[in-house]
Parts: C-alpha cells; structure tokens; sequence
C-alpha cells in the first residue's frame, strides 16, 4: 500500500489543512476569552440583587408590606440589602412601592412613592445614567433627646399617656426613630403635652416636646 506524506500531497491541500487548523485554534481560543468563569457568573448574579439605602433616614424592615406590619429590623443609610429572588414592586394600602428582601433580615422596606426610589444599585451599572429624583425630599424621621428639656431622658409608653405602661428610656441625646407617616398625638388624659410613636430602639410612644431632629451628616 502506498503511504501519502507531506511530500507528495498536492501543496493546496496541504495549505488548506493548516489553515483549517488554525481557524479552529483560533475559535477554541475565543470562546475560552469570552466564556464568563463560573466565578464570574456567581458574582454577577449575586450583584444584580444588592440595592443600598437612598433614605437619609434608613428604612424600617418590615414582616409585610404594610406601614403597620410589625418591625423586623432597621437599615442605616447607605447601608446594603440584599432582595429576593424573582422580586417585584408591590403597591401597598398608602400607595407606596414595598419590596422583599433576603438580607440584613428577612422582610420588606418601602421603596418610595411614584418615580421616587428609597434603594439605589449597590454599584452604578454600566451604560446606565443615574435619572434624578424630581419627587419630594425623603422625611428624615431620625429625633434627638434634647438634653437641656429633658436632662435625665425619657419614658416610652405602651401608649400616649404618661400613666400608661412603661416599656423602657432613653438617656438625654440619645436618638429615636419615628414611625412613617408620623403624627402628633394628644395626651390620652388630657394633660398638655403631645406624644409621638417610634419605632426604635423599640416600639411605643415618646413624648414630642422634648425631641429635636437630628443633624444631617
């Protein structure tokens, strides 16, 4: 049987087969540059749920998505959430948008009003411009215990009424958080002073008059 070499193949064959080669090289090379890592495809994932805190104020976590639904936990300004999988805005009984989160804690945080938005990317995405707000200012319903008013702090209440239980204090210039959409509330015994709800350090009634809003910065 006659063996064919290199020598006596024709030369266009030959240069057909090397170039054949290298296109297929030059393919598995490409597709191996182009493939995102496991790693990669891992973190982009995880990046597309992270949103951090817009609300100068930070956002109460919430059991459901409602104003009233017990608190769960608290996220500072600035500070990361992680949301679930799948999530999806959800218009709530007073006509803002909640939305789940997996992380700090399980719950849901009110994501604002219309084109307002409390949640921001964790890192700008490319090819996207960040659109400015033109909704309303976000509330800051951080208050400060003024010293000068009340030196030795102050009661929370089960409700708003100095006779009501005591559920625990704060020291003068320490920092409470009001409840969204707060109101002023009337002493329940007619004593002249007015109370307010809050929601941290825990859940009560605090009295109004000795509160300051807290510095922003």
């Amino acid at each position: 049987m006659r063996k064919f070499t290199h020598s006596n193949l024709p030369a266009a064959f030959v240069s057909l087969l090397a170039i054949a080669g290298g296109l297929l090289t030059g393919t598995a090379q490409t597709l191996s540059a182009s493939t995102p890592s496991w790693q990669q495809a891992q973190a982009q994932a995880a990046q597309s749920f992270c949103r951090r805190t817009l609300a100068p104020s930070g956002l109460i976590i919430r059991q459901g998505p409602n104003p009233n639904s017990p608190q769960v936990g608290f996220v500072p300004f600035n500070q990361q959430v992680t949301l679930v999988q799948g999530f999806q805005g959800i218009r709530g009984p007073d006509g803002r948008q909640w939305v789940e989160i997996a992380a700090p804690v399980q719950g849901y945080v009110s994501n604002g009003y219309g084109n307002t938005s409390n949640l921001g990317y964790c890192v700008e995405q490319v090819g996207t411009t960040p659109v400015p707000s033109t909704g309303p200012t976000p509330v800051n319903l951080c208050r400060e215990v003024n010293g000068d008013r009340a030196p030795r702090g102050l009661a929370i209440r089960e409700n708003p009424s100095r006779l009501s239980a005591y559920k625990g204090g704060v020291d003068a210039a320490a920092r409470v958080t009001l409840v969204e959409n707060y109101q002023l509330v009337r002493d329940l015994n007619g004593e002249p002073r007015d109370w307010v709800q809050i929601t941290f350090p825990i859940n009560g009634y605090i009295s109004a008059d000795s509160l300051t809003v807290c510095p922003q910065g």
